[in-house]
């Protein structure tokens, strides 16, 4: 992806319709634009209960679909792991995150494991955002304009990278039946989804390396993650969006332990 602004937050991290059974976020105000998909203004969403302790049970899925060649001939994310709320294999969607991760060089894929967990608890048809944050596009309807999927992106917001998600006519492809032709370009498809949300995060990372010089690359992670939630939110490179990161923090914790995966020292 070139962009290096991304137009909207993440105004509203948490699915509804009875999607998530346990653990449900807690929707915001609608925000004031910016960030990658949708997010409350103030930085606050983040899981209710104990965060981390209630991310996960253990349980082993089995292993995540396709991950038979190319990124995910071998997984480093693979926990055995299955998400409480949801009774989804916190592995499922592995292969996903490894592929875009590696085609936005975004050096920490499980982080986008945990953004995941944080946002939808791994459902792929979660629906939330009812203050819609980037508001009404002209034409659209207000079920358009809400946040979709596992990542919760928000077409509304606008620059998906090369229109994913998107029907001919510039409108959000809402299509939930998996059998359907149309599930390959759904918003809702967890390769459409996991791209749109991990190169927000990749465009929120170039956008705070040239606005604030000199940070660590973790420190760039978290600026990027933080603003993902609440565009604007970073001030520095200690100073961002922190009830966010540490909530993503927990997932990523403890799926970095199920995993022996070499996890960052955020």
């Amino acid at each position: 992806m070139t962009r290096v602004l991304v137009s909207c937050a993440r105004a509203c991290s948490c699915a509804v319709a009875g999607a998530l059974v346990a653990g449900a976020l807690a929707c915001g105000s609608s925000g004031d634009g910016g960030g990658a998909a949708g997010g409350t203004d103030s930085g606050t969403s983040s899981p209710s209960g104990d965060g981390g302790a209630d991310a996960v049970s253990s349980g082993d899925a089995g292993a995540p679909a396709d991950a038979s060649s190319g990124p995910c001939a071998s997984d480093p994310l693979r926990t055995g792991l299955t998400a409480q709320q949801t009774g989804v294999s916190v592995d499922a969607f592995d292969c996903p995150i490894l592929t875009w991760a590696a085609a936005y060089s975004e050096p920490d894929p499980m982080i986008f494991k945990a953004i995941i967990y944080v946002e939808s608890r791994f459902d792929q048809l979660a629906v939330a955002c009812p203050n819609m944050p980037c508001g009404t596009p002209s034409g659209w309807t207000s079920q358009e304009s809400g946040c979709y999927g596992l990542m919760q992106v928000v077409p509304a917001c606008g620059d998906d990278p090369g229109d994913a998600g998107l029907l001919p006519s510039g409108h959000p492809n809402l299509t939930t039946d998996m059998s359907s032709s149309g599930w390959a370009g759904s918003i809702f498809n967890p390769e459409v989804n996991i791209q749109i949300g991990i190169s927000g995060v990749a465009g929120n990372r170039a956008q705070v390396v040239k606005q604030f010089p000199g940070c660590t690359v973790d420190q760039y992670t978290l600026m990027a993650v933080g603003n993902y939630n609440s565009y604007g939110s970073t001030k520095s490179c200690t100073q961002y969006n922190t009830t966010y990161d540490d909530a993503v923090l927990m997932a990523y914790e403890q799926y970095a332990a199920a995993a022996g995966y070499p996890a960052h020292a955020y």
